[in-house]
């Protein structure tokens, strides 16, 4: 399954892990002699130190900006998330109920304070006889999403609290539409309609997917706000194993690049756009990822920022269950009338896994990281100690396992 986003989780405290608890086993219980619960899940955790004298530190540009920190080697993070899915069946209709439970914590010891948190409790049905192919649903769900996995970024995350109808066959594609609503706990109140249209031919081995989005604050000052990507997905790119995707993103007001919210209170001098070029393949013993991205935004003061990165990770299979697993990755951003930021990160990870091939999971690592950035990148790692470097390296352990 797709590796999650790295933006911090809120916390819950202890009596809501036992609540969240009982309804995952409530979940399993319904089960009865029903179909089988299907159980997915993702996580990722490890020990690690740092050079200097300080907790093991990780390396990114712009905290929270999508694209700019290669993940590999550089997760100071706990994170795990655990999905139960229990199908049914009833006069021709297949209704299936969804319950996925997380937890995040910023670094690896164990923190009393962080539990779990429902990220997503919903329901879907399909098979009505008003529209048969589509399948329609009412909850907490994270909708359609489109990751770049070697730097953790969801450039297309239309999550939330909704309802809406996705797949209905529509020509050559398939049609989608949500409502979400947002409390005031996003922190602001807003609404926002997705509505996309995917898999359309093009090319051979080639379809073009579109997201749309709009999105409105709900308060007094609140703004609305438009958003428009356009992906080109390619498989056997010129006969060959490799893949890629081409993303083409605007946005503008209070709707973000990702197809979710942006900053509700933005007006119209917010203006976003991303191009995102990625490739994945397997040849032999060799495969890997690379993504080249470009960027500019302009905030509601109508000042820009523009960004770059690219990177890539490569990993080779020496047997079966042995890789060798490097990653590189060159970020930079420039405020307006300010200087170029720039970080360059590069993990050497010796890795056993299950398979040769480079999406075999789950991994268990060893790896060295190292790191240097300028002083315009201020501290891009957030430890006291190293406030005043220009460089740094890691080492530590780490598994990651999706199944």
């Amino acid at each position: 399954m797709d590796a999650p986003t790295p933006a911090p989780h809120p916390s819950a405290p202890p009596r809501r892990s036992v609540l969240v608890s009982a309804a995952a086993a409530a979940l399993l219980a319904a089960a009865g002699s029903a179909q089988a619960v299907d159980y997915t899940g993702y996580f990722r955790a490890g020990p690690g130190l740092t050079s200097e004298d300080a907790s093991r530190a990780c390396y990114g540009l712009r905290a929270g900006s999508a694209g700019m920190k290669y993940r590999l080697g550089n997760e100071c993070d706990f994170y795990g998330e655990f999905q139960l899915s229990q199908g049914f069946q009833k006069d021709g209709i297949d209704y299936r109920a969804t319950l996925m439970v997380n937890h995040y914590t910023p670094a690896t010891q164990d923190n009393p304070d962080k539990g779990l948190n429902i990220e997503q409790m919903f329901a879907e049905a399909k098979g009505f006889d008003i529209a048969p192919n589509a399948t329609f649903w009412i909850g907490k769900e994270r909708g359609r999403r489109g990751d770049v996995h070697i730097v953790d970024t969801f450039f297309i995350e239309m999550l939330g609290v909704g309802a809406g109808f996705k797949n209905q066959p529509v020509g050559a594609g398939k049609l989608g539409a949500a409502f979400y609503k947002t409390d005031s706990d996003y922190p602001r109140p807003g609404n926002r309609i997705n509505v996309e249209y995917l898999g359309l031919p093009v090319n051979p081995n080639g379809t073009l997917n579109f997201f749309f989005t709009a999105t409105k604050g709900d308060f007094k000052g609140g703004k609305a706000g438009t958003g428009l990507t356009v992906r080109h997905d390619q498989v056997q790119l010129f006969g060959t194993g490799l893949s890629n995707s081409l993303w083409l993103q605007f946005a503008q007001g209070s709707a973000g690049l990702n197809g979710n919210w942006g900053d509700l209170a933005a007006g119209s001098k917010a203006k976003s756009w991303r191009i995102v070029e990625t490739f994945n393949g397997q040849s032999g013993p060799l495969g890997g990822q690379a993504m080249l991205l470009l960027a500019s935004e302009k905030n509601g003061a109508g000042v820009k920022t523009d960004s770059a990165s690219i990177g890539g990770r490569a990993s080779y299979a020496v047997t079966k269950n042995l890789k060798l697993v490097g990653e590189l990755g060159v970020s930079q951003y420039k405020p307006e009338g300010g200087q170029t930021a720039r970080l360059t990160k590069f993990t050497f990870a010796p890795t056993l896994s299950v398979g040769p091939d480079f999406w075999s999971r789950p991994e268990f690592r060893l790896y060295v990281t190292t790191a240097k950035w300028n002083k315009a990148a201020g501290n891009v790692t957030g430890q006291a100690a190293l406030a005043n470097e220009t460089s740094g390296t890691s080492y530590g352990a780490q598994v990651e396992w999706w199944f």
